[in-house]
């Protein structure tokens, strides 16, 4: 009898122990790639564009300079959070939904969770992924794109920027058909149609995403149509895609940062209540071009490095494995292109202050 508290002492071990191996929290902290970090780094002694750092991650890019709130920055300060307790490069998220509330008020409270992402992973000291909350994030992008099959007419008229822009990159993800008649009718018999399709959504950087079961090809006519081979559509390559999608649109939609040219959020035009997309302007840059090339390797580096970290953890025999594929990779790819969107954003405005060029007018 008097070994039941020791077998009990040693059972609640056990169980601490388990449950904390069963956390599902990946650490971003230690990761060489995940950069974000490192641009306050550099700014710590630098007083003046550590200020000025802070508040261009507080807003989105196309927004004016005398309208950026002033929140008196400190060198101390950029390490910190912020008094609302949130991340710097959270607020501008803050935007979309806000906005979304007032067109959509059933989607604002699941639309809310990618703060919480964001905010996990935005604070240096803290660094960190929930894969739980990664779920919920996935859940809400499946609900949106059903939104879009049931809405679509409406929505192109939405006064939601991340509506009208989720819409058009979900479009052209699925090649953005149109139909045209055949240009070499010889005017006797039956007129035919041909397809002719997008090469995909391309992302801000220039990048291009096509639904595996489309071939790119513009058909003029059927002497002239040029054939690319399909992929095998699956469920792990469509899941991660549209996930991919979603998080580009919402993330585009809150920071804006200026798009190269040929990229699909530069055919979402403006409405009554928002401006167009911001483009790159060679003539005006914002940054170098050098610079430009920086931040889209830096980012894409995050990206491989929260993937490859959050792919390992839900994959084979780790405490966090999914036994689901599919879930797997749409987990992996969420993480990564939230990683992507951040150091973005962060790294453009830290190439804007310590190149020294205006922000947007």
């Amino acid at each position: 009898m008097m070994r039941l508290p020791h077998l009990l002492c040693a059972l609640s071990v056990i169980l601490l122990v388990q449950a904390g191996c069963g956390s599902s929290v990946l650490q971003l902290r230690d990761q060489p790639d995940f950069l974000h970090g490192t641009f306050r780094q550099k700014l710590a002694d630098k007083k003046d564009l550590a200020a000025k750092f802070l508040a261009c991650t507080r807003q989105a890019h196309d927004e004016p300079p005398n309208e950026r709130r002033d929140i008196g920055a400190t060198p101390g300060s950029l390490f910190l959070q912020l008094p609302d307790g949130q991340a710097a490069s959270v607020s501008p998220l803050a935007g979309v939904i806000d906005t979304i509330r007032r067109r959509h008020p059933d989607k604002t409270v699941s639309l809310s969770i990618l703060t919480d992402v964001l905010n996990d992973m935005a604070h240096d000291g803290t660094s960190r992924i929930d894969l739980d909350k990664l779920k919920q994030v996935i859940n809400v992008a499946r609900q949106w794109h059903g939104h879009l099959g049931l809405d679509e007419d409406q929505l192109e008229q939405d006064s939601s920027r991340f509506a009208r822009m989720l819409l058009a990159y979900n479009k052209a993800y699925f090649g953005d058909f149109s139909f045209t008649a055949r240009s070499d009718y010889s005017g006797a018999g039956i007129r035919g149609v041909v397809k002719v399709a997008s090469k995909g959504f391309v992302d801000r950087s220039g990048h291009a995403l096509l639904f595996p079961g489309i071939s790119p090809e513009i058909e003029a006519s059927p002497a002239s149509s040029v054939r690319t081979s399909t992929a095998t559509v699956d469920s792990q390559h469509v899941s991660a895609d549209l996930t991919r999608i979603f998080l580009e649109a919402f993330f585009d939609a809150a920071y804006r940062v200026p798009a190269v040219h040929g990229a699909t959020a530069l055919r979402v035009g403006p409405d009554s209540q928002a401006s167009a997309y911001p483009e790159f302007d060679a003539n005006r840059p914002m940054i170098s071009l050098e610079a430009l090339a920086r931040v889209t390797r830096d980012a894409l580096r995050a990206e491989a490095a929260v993937t490859s970290l959050a792919g390992k953890a839900v994959r084979g025999g780790s405490v966090f494995s999914t036994q689901n594929e599919t879930l797997a990779a749409t987990l992996e790819t969420a993480a990564g292109v939230i990683a992507k969107k951040l150091v973005e954003h962060e790294g453009f405005c830290y190439y804007q202050v310590t190149e020294g060029k205006s922000a947007a007018g």
